[in-house]
């Protein structure tokens, strides 16, 4: 149980809203730019995405609703995140239509698969905690170099487009024809959508997630079947 859990946890943070931030994968991300050298190397694009990105974890809750190809195939997943420290994850295997949802609430963190809710063992809690801070909360030093793209239309909003520029060594150019595009609100200038496209298959993109700001969005602990929890996940009760 542990270890499903734990191969659940990564799946699902690896879709997070870091993945805005971070190039095709299989490519490195651009070295930081110490001192005088970052001022050489200016990329307002950059800094349009690095706030709104900053902005994003500033608006205290959002929900990140992804459509992507895994090994199991077509999945949907829809993250709801109320910083600092809570998180809902509902996700939804096409094919199969089997459903499972994760909520973590401080240092409690529960798991659904099917009706029953039960809770999850610490290690995994802790694992989960530290993924959210590190890909959802902490500002990143650095979001990669990005080029604009101009205006366009994402879900009838006016938006800003920018495409993540990679660094272009003989593998990437063999191997990676993907490109990523972050797409930010003209108005609000919150983040509305980013994707992972392959050229000329622009309209079935690999990774696709749009960012949502419900106001009446919140997060609480479920109701745990304490008769079905699993007893690997439960501490003993000395006697």
């Amino acid at each position: 149980m542990r270890s499903h859990f734990l191969s659940f946890a990564a799946v699902l943070m690896s879709a997070s809203a870091a993945l805005a931030q971070a190039p095709p994968s299989g490519t490195p991300l651009p070295e930081g730019l110490p001192g005088d050298a970052s001022k050489q190397n200016a990329n307002p694009c950059r800094d349009e995405v690095a706030a709104a990105l900053k902005k994003l974890r500033n608006a205290s809750w959002f929900r990140l609703s992804t459509n992507m190809i895994t090994e199991t195939g077509p999945t949907s997943m829809e993250i709801d995140y109320v910083l600092p420290d809570k998180m809902h994850q509902k996700v939804v295997q096409t094919l199969t239509n089997q459903k499972s949802e994760i909520v973590l609430v401080g240092d409690k963190a529960w798991a659904k698969s099917g009706e029953v809710w039960q809770d999850l063992p610490n290690d995994v809690t802790q694992t989960l905690k530290a993924q959210m801070y590190e890909n959802v909360v902490e500002n990143q030093a650095d979001v990669g170099n990005y080029a604009c793209k101009g205006r366009v239309q994402i879900g009838g909003r006016d938006a800003l487009s920018y495409k993540l520029q990679e660094e272009v060594t003989k593998e990437s150019v063999v191997k990676n024809e993907t490109y990523r595009m972050f797409y930010v609100d003209a108005v609000t200038g919150l983040p509305l959508s980013n994707a992972l496209l392959v050229p000329g298959r622009e309209t079935k993109p690999l990774f696709q997630a749009t960012y949502s700001y419900p106001i009446d969005l919140k997060i609480e602990q479920p109701k745990v079947d304490v008769k079905a929890a699993d007893p690997a996940a439960t501490p003993a009760t000395p006697k």
